[in-house]
């Protein structure tokens, strides 16, 4: 008897490790290609010299269409779609230095 108790809460157990290593691993992957984003747009947008990275990120994303058009660049990686990468990266607007 306590074995078929035990199986079940083994199962349940079981399956939400497994949900919360794909969570991991999905906001890994997505910061990832968001790094990804942010390195094509010093291509664009050129970082003042002695600008950290944090400091030209923020600087980037303080605006809230920049913030919304690099998180379709993101989801554009994601779905490996390249035409909409460009076209979100085309709309960053690049802040004044």
């Amino acid at each position: 008897m306590p074995l078929t108790k035990i199986l079940p809460l083994l199962i349940c157990l079981t399956a939400s490790a497994s949900a919360a290593a794909e969570s991991a691993f999905q906001s890994l992957q997505f910061e990832q290609h968001k790094q990804q984003v942010m390195t094509e747009l010093k291509k664009v947008c050129h970082q003042p010299k002695g600008m950290t990275d944090t400091a030209w990120a923020n600087s980037i994303l303080s605006s809230e269409d920049n913030q919304r058009h690099v998180r379709e660049a993101t989801v554009a990686i994601e779905r490996n779609n390249t035409q909409n990468y460009w076209d979100a990266i085309g709309k960053v607007e690049c802040p004044e230095m």
